[in-house]
C-alpha cells in the first residue's frame, strides 16, 4: 500500500460534500486506502459519509467516541498499511493531483514531510473577508502556509503528508491536544531531524468560519493550547505567536493609566488606524473594510486572550504540583 489517508471529521455537513469528493479524487490517482473517523457528529455527518463511500471499497469509517482530532488519527493508525500516511480533514478542498504530487515531491526532495499553502476561501461575503484576514500578514504574522506561495522548507504545514518510519519514530498525535495537534506534531518532527517541504503544487482551499463569533472561538482555542505545544516542543515558539498576547496587555495597561494619562488612548488609536488601513487596502466596498477591522481584532484579542488564559493554566498546575506535594507532608 502506497497511501494511508486518514480523515477526522466532526460536524462537517455543511462542507463535506465537496470535501469529500476532492479527497477520494486525489486518492484515485494513486494506491491508496481512506479512514474517515467521526467524533460523534449530531449534523448528519456521519450518516452523510456512511451513504457516501457504501459502494467504495478501500473506504472505512469509524466512530471515535473521544471526539476530537489527536483521538481519531491515533485510534486507527495502526490499521494503516500505507509507506506514507496522510491527515486531510473534512473542510477542505484538496487538488486532483494533491497525493500524487506529494509522492513525486518526496521522490525529487530530501523531505520527511510534505504540504503546501492553504488557500483560505469563504462562501458568503463575511467569509470571504475573513478569509483575506486569515491570509494577511498584520492579522496572522509569518505563519508561512498562510502567507506564502514560495517553495521551501517550514516548520509546520496544513494536512501533511508523512513518510510512515517519521511517525514510527517521534510518535503520533499528543492526545491532550485538541487544537494545535498538527503543530505539535510537526515541531516535534523537525526537533528530530526531519525535514518539512512546503509545495504550492499542494495548496489547498480551506473553507474558513463565516461568522465572527465562530472565528473568535477558533482563534481562542489556538491561542489557548499554544502554551501547552511550547511546553512540550518548545522548537517551534517564535516572536509573532506571542504579539496578541503582548497587544491584549498593552490594551489593558493603556485602560488602566487612562484616568491618569490620557494619551494612553493613543494605543488604540494607532492600532485602528493600521487594521483600517490593510482593510481598506484588502476591501473595496466599505463594508468589507470595517468588518475586515473587526475581524483583525476578533483575530488578536481571542488568541491574545486565550494565549494568556493557557499560560496562566499552566502556571496554575506548576505550582500546584509544587505546593500540593509539600503541604501532604
Amino acid at each position: 500500500m502506497q497511501l494511508s489517508i486518514i480523515i477526522p471529521i466532526h460536524n462537517e455537513i455543511s462542507y463535506i460534500s465537496k470535501s469529500f469528493k476532492s479527497i477520494i479524487l486525489a486518492g484515485s490517482e494513486i494506491e491508496s486506502e481512506f479512514f474517515f473517523v467521526d467524533g460523534q457528529s449530531n449534523d448528519g455527518t456521519y450518516e452523510w459519509i456512511k451513504k457516501a463511500i457504501k459502494n467504495i471499497d478501500n473506504c472505512r469509517l469509524i466512530l471515535n467516541d473521544k471526539k476530537f482530532v489527536s483521538h481519531g488519527f491515533n485510534i486507527v493508525f495502526n490499521d494503516t498499511k500505507g509507506e506514507f500516511v496522510s491527515r486531510v480533514d473534512g473542510h477542505t478542498i484538496y487538488p486532483k493531483s494533491y497525493f500524487s504530487d506529494a509522492i513525486d515531491i518526496f521522490r525529487k526532495n530530501n523531505a520527511d514531510v510534505v504540504g503546501g499553502p492553504a488557500n483560505h476561501i469563504g462562501i458568503g461575503w463575511k467569509g470571504k473577508v475573513i478569509a483575506n484576514c486569515m491570509m494577511h500578514p498584520f492579522g496572522v504574522g509569518n505563519s508561512k502556509f498562510r502567507i506564502s506561495n514560495e517553495e521551501q522548507y517550514v516548520d509546520t504545514v496544513p494536512f501533511p503528508i508523512y513518510k510512515r518510519k517519521v511517525l514510527e519514530k517521534v510518535g503520533l498525535y499528543d492526545e491532550e491536544l485538541i487544537k494545535n495537534q498538527d503543530d505539535e506534531l510537526n515541531y516535534r518532527c523537525v526537533e528530530n531531524g526531519f525535514k518539512i517541504f512546503m509545495s504550492p503544487k499542494l495548496k489547498t482551499n480551506y473553507l474558513v468560519r463565516e461568522n465572527l463569533i465562530d472565528l473568535s472561538k477558533q482563534y481562542f482555542l489556538y491561542g489557548f493550547y499554544k502554551p501547552l505545544v511550547f511546553k512540550k516542543v518548545s522548537y517551534g515558539a517564535r516572536i509573532y505567536h506571542f504579539v496578541p498576547a503582548i497587544h491584549f496587555t498593552l490594551s489593558i495597561f493603556s485602560l488602566a493609566i487612562f484616568p491618569y494619562n490620557k494619551y494612553s488612548l493613543y494605543y488604540f488609536f494607532y492600532y485602528f488606524i493600521f487594521a483600517l488601513i490593510f482593510s481598506i487596502k484588502k476591501n473595496m466596498r466599505f463594508k468589507d473594510s470595517l468588518y475586515s477591522t473587526l475581524t483583525f481584532f476578533s483575530i488578536h484579542y481571542s488568541y491574545g486572550i486565550g494565549f494568556i488564559q493557557g499560560y496562566m493554566k499552566r502556571v496554575n498546575i506548576f505550582f500546584s504540583k509544587i505546593i500540593l506535594p509539600s503541604s501532604s507532608k
